[in-house]
């Protein structure tokens, strides 16, 4: 009777575990979207700034390259943070991916797409998944043949 107690409670405590993972991974996805969407919609705005300011420098005749260089740096700046966004937020779907899986995953090379380890055919685009096998010693770098 104790060990079916235990296995109940184990079952339970799994249980919550994976929802509170499932939702933590929600609520993080959905913080990085966001932030993602802003700093986007940033962006625009910066470009509409920087479209007018040109507009206005060229009607007077004088365009001034150090003050649209600085203008440059932001927007670049400002995609660059997307990048770090949209890398983190992989990231947690991966991480989600394998408490679903309960499974390490691994990522198509040809649609990007995600899959469980053992996976021999991608499940989004259907291709062969290729795992590379450990090389002992040196290998080519170009295919990944043994070297002797």
């Amino acid at each position: 009777m104790v060990d079916f107690l235990e296995k109940i409670t184990g079952s339970i405590d799994k249980g919550i575990k994976t929802v509170s993972s499932k939702g933590k991974a929600f609520l993080e996805t959905t913080k990085l979207k966001g932030e993602i969407r802003d700093v986007q919609n940033s962006i625009e705005n910066r470009f509409q700034t920087l479209g007018k300011k040109v507009f206005e420098m060229l009607n007077r005749g004088a365009l001034n390259e150090d003050e649209l260089q600085a203008d440059y740096k932001e927007i670049t700046s400002l995609f660059k943070r997307v990048t770090e966004l949209e890398n983190a937020l992989k990231e947690v779907e991966l991480e989600a991916l394998r408490i679903r899986y309960r499974a390490e995953v691994i990522v198509c090379p040809k649609c990007g797409g995600h899959n469980k380890s053992d996976a021999k055919f991608c499940m989004s685009c259907g291709s062969a998944m290729v795992v590379e096998a450990k090389v002992e010693g040196k290998a080519c770098p170009t295919c990944n043949a043994p070297v002797k």
